[in-house]
């Protein structure tokens, strides 16, 4: 079944449910036959409100922290930035709620099956009589679960929400939950007696749900009875103004206004359609191979037993392509470490933006996808943090510009995201003012994708400032310029016996600045020269501007191979060879993320055979079950969503991304025979080809 999804039981865990998203709103199916259960999201649901999170006397103690460095003294430095410089958390990304559908038990739940036909954005669950059908409008902006039946069923709609203080009520012939969001919520691994925090500042939320067809209605429920087809609509909104404003709008009255329309089931579905066909049909993918009509979850088991389902690999990257449609369209707000769907009050990671990798991964594989206006709400992002990132250059470095660090939110916080008492190594993976250049490097790369010269002014203003504020911040260390304090992202190294992560000059900082200013320069900005990483004395390319001992030779990122992907810029041969050896030493397993950004490393230096093994990987079944075991190792859950694990949507862009890689090099594995019709290039030009034996024969 190409471009479908198959279940023949429902799902027990989010990680087994259906997504679907428009972008704005977000619905996991679980299909359920006594009580179907859709997880509810809106992607500007977010603890918190905008504040100043700026540790304002930092920059006070930033040249004694490089004085420590530039000497040898990593754990001085590191106390300094611990206890001296630190910011506080970002804020996190909410459940909205749950659509609850019960059923009376007299229903039959012979014959079950669950679907996502990703070519649509249309999910439907079949038992007995009963069929019902799903969607998320991006034209009508509204969740649609339309019920049929060939003899008359009956069941109750309610809502719930994990929010405290959320509280559901009839206001006319309409379903209302009305609540607000937290001011605080902290991390999951932040032990603290009281992490969520509620106040009157908080964001408050509306979701509202409208049945079409005969119903009742009490305080806190709808009921249907002895009905042979309803439509329930559902509209959520927020109070959301910007990310400088209190959240004060009416999100009653947002809410509200698309449940006026006048249209049925049958013209939302065909109008649903057509906006989400007129983005998927882009690009044709196909790949020769078996299994295809059994259950996705079986096909995902047998996989790694050498099925030959290469019709698989083909789904997870359309997969890839459904989630960037569903979750990211122009005015919607970026993909979140779980795109749009999360469940969790307390996420992991907050379900926030990690910008030192995670952020970047979602949006690597847009413009070859076909799907470029995807890449809009990325760009908008970005726009905020270079405004926001001028308090925190001067705050913490007393520099001119905009610079931002490892973590952001709704907000758009640039601060080093941390413990905000000073008692951790936040300086570990918070001290890593470098993801604005990284992010520009990105836009800039949308540019060679679309030529677009609207866009081009656009962002040259963004170049100007970020470049601002290196030309200031960057340090005379033996005769050129480098970053101090910086990091490798998460990684460490050993001094002695123990171990440190603050450094001068990682080599990924000096390769993306090799790339930012030189794209600066093509904008016409002024910007200096930093020179390209070169191999270490063992052969690999260096993680550090020192050969220091590694602690975990096999950790999960894979910032030193910047140079190599995501950069756009040709790498030398002796780098790719440097690369290649450095890529020996991290091995072919990881958390599932790390598994695509390989894969991507793979497909841009051509090494087909590598890239096999890398998806075979990227296709271990991980049991749902297991969701918080963060160091199982990566693969896909039944959904396909990534397993880090825990689920974290990047791994899913990722894959795409790398399979992209593939058939822009034009190697790939020697057993796909298949097609490939509208994967894009940079410059313009589009891949039309089919694909025998690994190789690509244009299609005329």
């Amino acid at each position: 079944m190409e471009n479908m999804l198959y279940y023949k039981k429902s799902a027990k865990y989010f990680e087994e449910a259906l997504p679907l998203g428009n972008g704005r709103m977000g619905a996991m199916v679980f299909g359920g036959t006594k009580t179907e259960r859709i997880a509810l999201n809106e992607d500007s649901l977010w603890s918190g409100y905008p504040k100043d999170n700026n540790n304002k006397s930092a920059h006070e103690y930033l040249e004694k922290v490089r004085s420590a460095v530039f000497s040898g003294d990593i754990a001085q430095a590191q106390k300094l930035l611990n206890e001296d410089m630190h910011g506080d958390w970002s804020d996190a990304y909410l459940p909205f709620g749950d659509l609850l559908i019960n059923y009376a038990s007299k229903t039959s739940r012979a014959g079950y099956e669950r679907r996502l036909d990703i070519s649509k954005g249309v999910a439907t669950v079949k038992f007995g009589d009963i069929k019902e059908t799903v969607f998320v409008s991006h034209p009508a902006q509204l969740i649609v679960v339309n019920i049929k039946s060939e003899n008359p069923f009956s069941c109750n709609i309610s809502f719930a929400s994990k929010i405290k203080h959320s509280h559901v009520s009839c206001k006319g012939r309409s379903l209302v939950l009305e609540g607000r969001a937290p001011e605080i919520c902290y991390p999951v691994y932040y032990n603290t007696p009281n992490p969520v925090q509620y106040g009157n500042k908080g964001m408050k939320f509306t979701g509202i749900a409208k049945v079409l067809g005969e119903a009742k209605f009490s305080d806190s429920c709808i009921f249907v009875k002895n009905q042979k087809e309803i439509t329930v609509l559902v509209s959520l909104a927020t109070a959301f103004a910007d990310y400088k404003s209190a959240p004060d709008a009416n999100s009653f009255e947002r809410a509200a206004a698309p449940l006026e329309t006048d249209k049925g089931f049958g013209a939302l579905y065909d109008e649903h359609v057509r906006d989400f066909e007129s983005l998927f049909d882009r690009v044709e993918f196909k790949l020769e191979g078996t299994g295809s009509d059994a259950p996705t979850d079986k096909r995902l088991k047998l996989f790694r037993k050498g099925s030959g389902d290469n019709g698989l690999i083909a789904l997870l990257y359309q997969y890839g392509r459904y989630l960037t449609i569903s979750g990211s369209r122009p005015g919607t707000q970026a993909t979140t470490l779980q795109g749009i769907w999360n469940d969790q009050l307390r996420a992991p990671w907050s379900s926030n933006y990690t910008v030192n990798i995670n952020t970047q991964m979602n949006y690597w594989g847009t413009d070859a996808a076909n799907l470029s206006e995807c890449f809009e709400p990325l760009v908008a992002l970005v726009e905020k943090l270079v405004d926001n990132g001028q308090k925190t250059a001067r705050d913490y470095y007393d520099c001119p510009g905009s610079c931002a660090h490892h973590n952001t939110d709704l907000w758009g916080c640039t601060q080093p995201a941390s413990n905000p008492t000073g008692k951790e190594n936040c300086a570990a993976y918070s001290f890593w003012p470098m993801s604005l250049p990284w992010f520009l490097n990105m836009l800039y790369d949308h540019y060679l994708y679309t030529n677009d010269l609207d866009y081009r002014a656009r962002i040259t203003p963004l170049f100007e400032k970020v470049c601002e504020f290196y030309k200031a911040f960057l340090t005379e260390k033996d005769g050129e310029l480098v970053t101090c304090p910086s990091i490798s992202p998460e990684n460490s190294y050993k001094l002695g016996d123990k171990r440190f992560s603050v450094t001068y000059m990682p080599s990924m900082d000096r390769e993306m600045l090799h790339d930012f200013f030189n794209n600066c320069r093509e904008l016409g900005i002024e910007a200096p020269h930093i020179a390209q990483v070169k191999p270490a004395s063992d052969g690999r390319i260096p993680e550090w501007a020192e050969e220091f001992a590694e602690v975990e030779p096999e950790h999960r990122h894979l910032s030193h191979l910047y140079c190599i992907y995501p950069s756009s810029y040709p790498a030398s041969e002796q780098l790719k060879a440097a690369a290649d050896k450095s890529l020996e030493v991290r091995g072919t397993g990881g958390t599932g993320w790390s598994l695509a950004w390989k894969l991507c490393l793979r497909g841009r230096m051509q090494q087909p055979a590598d890239a096999a093994l890398l998806i075979k990987n990227q296709l271990r079944y991980v049991n749902p079950h297991s969701r918080f075991a963060f160091k199982k190792g990566g693969g896909t859950y039944p959904n396909l969503f990534c397993a880090h694990p825990p689920f974290q949507i990047d791994g899913n862009y990722g894959f795409t991304a790398g399979i992209g890689e593939l058939i822009a090099g034009g190697k790939l594995p020697e057993d796909w025979n298949g097609v490939v019709k509208g994967v894009k290039l940079r410059g313009g030009k589009t891949v039309n080809a089919k694909i025998q034996n690994g190789k690509l024969i244009p299609i005329k």
